[in-house]
């Protein structure tokens, strides 16, 4: 299919081509021009959509020639890519072979890297009618649609009966449109237009997965393997471990206290995880941004690990029956303060650390994010045990407090 334009790739137009990578990123190899030579000859596009109930052209109806309801959208999708230059497209209604786990595993944890690869992903707002309404449309509200809005570096977004939003190639350009996202998702400009994939800022992209639905309950994680960049099997009949899991994977990589921001039912398989991203809670933008602490000054844990015993993790312990400290519960932004807990500790995690001690500070009248301990009466070993609550719980104390920090086990 693509002979001719490959036989033309001589050693000429690959040195020419590594000159003009060298002029933006000096490190450039010979294999980086191949690899961009390849992405202009071989451009595909991809299709961000929200599935149909029923009538979505499926593997085997491509090959049956087969042509169901949803194939329309299909053919809509064709023209656009064509339109972009594009002699290859991707929809993953039909272009996984869902009977192979081996395949359907491949595409799930491949994704991410496809979308951010594909020369334009073509999204389908079939609910919306102009940039006014787009905040209406389900696409928003589904798991898979996260990635797919952040992977890509050049979008183009169509609505009902497949008229482009605007007139621009890469709406990602456009800054209204990012703008009316921007609000819609609560993503910031910067991540819509260059989202980085990683296990930094987790809360945060926990917060933007946390008003997202999916048919399927193992998708809840599966579609924040690319977001994350992290690695996991596909065992779909796994249920809610799937979240557990991914969790895991996330805590072997990340080290920042905001991970515990959560509050509501935890996960069957730790007390130290939410079984969803619904649990994921705001957090004050000021008391949580550590980005321009020096690096003599850092907050929480810094070497949380998974083990055995749970989750291990350094806390501050405020008993909270001695009144050391007021106790609030953040209910939306706002924080309220309650006597609710007080015969209770609470295991400080974004405590101050100005040296290596090993002792903790908690400054006055700051808001600290904890979680709530009580005594494990079935397992004295583990020494303490979560406390389930339906908010996010905080403390202040009025003066400056500083103590030896404690492990405990999640």
């Amino acid at each position: 299919m693509f002979r001719k334009e490959v036989a033309v790739i001589t050693e000429e137009v690959i040195h020419i081509r590594l000159l003009n990578l060298k002029e933006s990123c000096p490190t450039a190899e010979r294999e980086d021009a191949i690899r961009d030579i390849v992405k202009d000859t071989l451009k595909f596009a991809v299709l961000s959509h929200r599935w149909l109930d029923s009538g979505e052209p499926t593997f085997y109806d491509i090959l049956k020639s087969f042509k169901p309801y949803g194939y329309e959208k299909l053919e809509k999708f064709c023209e656009k890519a064509s339109e972009f230059g594009c002699r290859l497209a991707w929809s993953d209604t039909c272009c996984i072979n869902k009977d192979s786990s081996t395949e359907l595993e491949e595409a799930i944890r491949s994704m991410f890297k496809w979308y951010r690869d594909a020369h334009v992903c073509i999204a389908f707002l079939s609910d919306t009618t102009s940039i006014d309404d787009l905040h209406e449309d389900v696409w928003f509200t589904r798991g898979w649609t996260l990635q797919e809005l952040l992977a890509p570096w050049r979008m183009k977004f169509y609505v009902r009966n497949w008229q482009p939003l605007t007139n621009d190639l890469n709406d990602k350009e456009n800054f209204e449109v990012m703008a009316a996202l921007s609000h819609t998702t609560r993503i910031p400009l910067d991540d819509l237009r260059h989202f980085q994939p990683g296990t930094h800022n987790v809360h945060e992209k926990m917060m933007w997965a946390s008003t997202r639905t999916t048919t399927r309950i193992e998708d809840v994680a599966y579609s924040l393997i690319g977001i994350f960049d992290v690695s996991m099997m596909v065992a779909y009949g796994e249920g809610k471990r799937a979240f557990y899991r991914l969790m895991e994977a996330i805590i072997h990589k990340c080290d920042e206290w905001q991970i515990f921001a959560w509050a509501g039912t935890s996960s069957s398989d730790s007390a130290a995880f939410p079984d969803s991203p619904r649990g994921y809670r705001p957090l004050n933008p000021i008391d949580s941004n550590d980005a321009l602490l020096p690096s003599t000054v850092w907050r929480g844990d810094q070497n949380i690990v998974m083990t055995k015993r749970g989750l291990q993790i350094q806390v501050l312990l405020v008993d909270l029956s001695q009144q050391e400290a007021a106790v609030y519960e953040k209910i939306g932004t706002n924080a309220v303060q309650t006597n609710a807990y007080s015969s209770y500790t609470a295991g400080v995690v974004d405590y101050w650390c100005y040296d290596a001690s090993g002792d903790g500070t908690l400054q006055p009248e700051q808001e600290h994010l904890c979680v709530l301990l009580r005594p494990d009466p079935r397992n004295p070993y583990a020494g303490w045990r979560k406390v389930t609550t339906p908010n996010l719980v905080t403390i202040r104390t009025e003066s400056k407090l500083r103590r030896t920090l404690t492990s405990v086990w999640l």
